[in-house]
């Protein structure tokens, strides 16, 4: 049994040595108390709570190391008392206004300066904030098809030179004890940040970087430049070199967990091996209709199911994935297509499958591109009472290695309330297939990521209704944004796999005192935005399914 309370906690443990450290505050603690309730969050080992305006510096490969508990919460059984050390964690290039290295005149260079340690490297020059700076310049994202060498599939145990899915002169080489990156010169700066695995690793004077801190396993990089101005801007990103020949592992590396199934059996599943649509499983349309437009979103759904003679089929298959393909509108469809611009697909299990707790998760490929929006989510099936929401994975096109994970419902008196968005990066997830999952019990949702917990909401107001399968792909919108040049087409959300489990024994059994809500009203949140939510009824070109109008 889970007995909690309703403390905030935060806690962290010590990032890789010779990065830069930010001494963050232990916030609440844990200690003995009984019969008591729990609502909050708890993100597991070096998870980075962060809002989803700006962008988050988690390492995913280094989850296990770093501990925050940010809960209303936590509170253990009488004996079960605890003590949690206050430790820095690893800051990427943050703001520091009162930074004093001098720009006066372009620091020497030489052949060996990107290798130095961390530690012996010049402090990174800083702005606001390196990790939340989205100014692109000389290599701004590029359509992924224009680059010669796309970045090949990391599968290949022999291969050693890796290109950027979109940057062009981009390049990683697997050498016989290190990973050497390299990057084209940019004409205005003075000197380069190296982010790896979503964080700031290291400031470099030249265009090339040997990596000695690394293992058999996948790496992603970024560069970001500066200039005389202490002016920062990222050059390269979508850099995933795979090293599987130094013959080491990660002893800290976090290990997937291969005991999450066993007490579950598959009750629904779609492997999407066929080469059409399973329509007895799927719905190709929003329970409101297509022509109803939610977040601001610019596509329109081709609902197949109802519409076979649209003109445009958003899904194919290649024997083992499904592909959701967004295009831009013809100029002959745009009718049809209620004038919008652009044409993409959806697929839900309302009509086929709905459930009320268990195990759900997706095996997916997303396009790296402005404006893309692609999501597995889980909606409740009546739209009555708390109409909660679980998002498992939205996909930010321009951020190319962050997903996010987030929960809604509607309170008592009607009021929205949400997680904050939390952001898992440092994986190129266009550059291959991850998985996405929940595991939701009562009271309880744990999201993982290949496997790996990345975050864990506890709260009596956690759904307790029947809710169905969704996968999309939305572009333009609030959160997106709209497409520009840069955006590549078709944008593909590759899927291998929607499964979903129920477990075969009973529930974990989570104690309650508090009936009051703990998440925070979305209106507390100001300049979020709202996605996914069903509009109000009156909207609906269709009737709900309370028989409303």
């Amino acid at each position: 049994m889970k007995i909690f309370s309703d403390f905030q906690i935060t806690a962290f443990d010590k990032n890789r040595a010779g990065l830069p450290t930010l001494s963050l505050l232990v916030v609440g603690f844990l200690a003995a108390c009984s019969d008591s309730g729990v609502s909050g969050v708890y993100t597991p080992p070096n998870s980075q709570a962060s809002p989803s305006d700006a962008r988050p510096s988690l390492s995913a490969a280094q989850l296990a190391n770093d501990l925050t508990v940010t809960a209303q919460t936590a509170l253990t059984l009488p004996s079960e008392t605890s003590d949690l050390e206050q430790a820095p964690v690893g800051e990427p290039a943050a703001a520091n206004p009162d930074d004093n290295t001098s720009t006066d005149s372009q620091p020497e260079t030489n052949e060996n300066q990107d290798s130095t340690p961390a530690s012996e490297q010049q402090e990174p020059v800083t702005g606001e904030d390196s990790s939340s700076s989205d100014t692109l310049r000389s290599s701004d994202l590029v359509d992924p098809l224009s680059v010669g060498n796309r970045a090949p599939e990391n599968n290949n145990d022999d291969q050693r030179i890796f290109v950027s899915s979109t940057t062009p002169g981009f390049e990683g080489e697997v050498l016989e004890d290190a990973i050497r990156i390299s990057w084209q010169e940019d004409p205005s700066a003075r000197g380069y940040n190296v982010f790896k695995q979503g964080e700031y690793y290291i400031t470099v004077f030249a265009t090339e970087f040997i990596d000695t801190d690394v293992y058999d396993d996948d790496y992603y990089y970024e560069i970001q430049a500066f200039d005389f101005n202490d002016d920062r801007y990222y050059i390269a990103r979508g850099l995933t070199v795979s090293a599987r020949t130094f013959g080491r592992t990660d002893p800290n590396a976090p290990q997937p967990n291969e005991s999450l199934l066993e007490d579950y059996e598959l009750v629904f599943s779609d492997e999407f091996n066929d080469t059409t649509l399973d329509t007895s499983k799927w719905n190709t349309s929003f329970l409101w209709g297509t022509d109803v437009v939610i977040n601001n979103e610019e596509q329109y759904y081709v609902d197949i199911v109802n519409e076979p003679d649209f003109g445009f089929n958003p899904f194919t298959f290649d024997g083992e994935t499904l592909t959701i393909n967004t295009i831009e509108t013809p100029e002959e469809l745009s009718e049809q297509a209620n004038s919008q611009p652009f044409l993409s697909g959806i697929i839900t299990s309302y009509d086929a499958f709905k459930f009320t707790y268990g195990y759900v998760e997706t095996r997916a490929k997303m396009t790296a591109g402005r404006g893309y929006w692609p999501a597995f989510w889980l909606l409740n099936a009546y739209y009555v009472d708390a109409e909660p929401e679980i998002d498992i994975m939205e996909f930010i096109g321009q951020e190319q290695d962050v997903i996010y994970h987030t929960y809604h419902y509607f309170d008592s008196e009607g009021n929205l309330r949400s997680t904050e968005s939390f952001p898992v990066s440092g994986i190129d997830f266009t550059n291959d297939f991850h998985t996405f999952g929940v595991e939701w019990n009562p009271g309880e949702l744990v999201y993982y990521v290949d496997g790996i917990e990345t975050l864990r909401v506890v709260d009596v107001n956690v759904s307790q209704q029947e809710m169905y399968v969704l996968a999309n792909q939305a572009i333009g919108g609030w959160w997106a944004g709209s497409p520009d040049a840069t955006t590549p087409f078709p944008g593909k959300y590759e899927i291998d796999y929607i499964r979903v489990y129920q477990r075969t024994t009973p529930h974990d059994v989570i104690q309650f005192d508090q009936p009051f809500d703990l998440i925070p009203l979305f209106s507390d949140n100001p300049g979020r935005v709202l996605p996914n939510k069903r509009p109000p009824f009156w909207l609906w070109s269709v009737g709900d399914p309370n028989g409303q109008q």
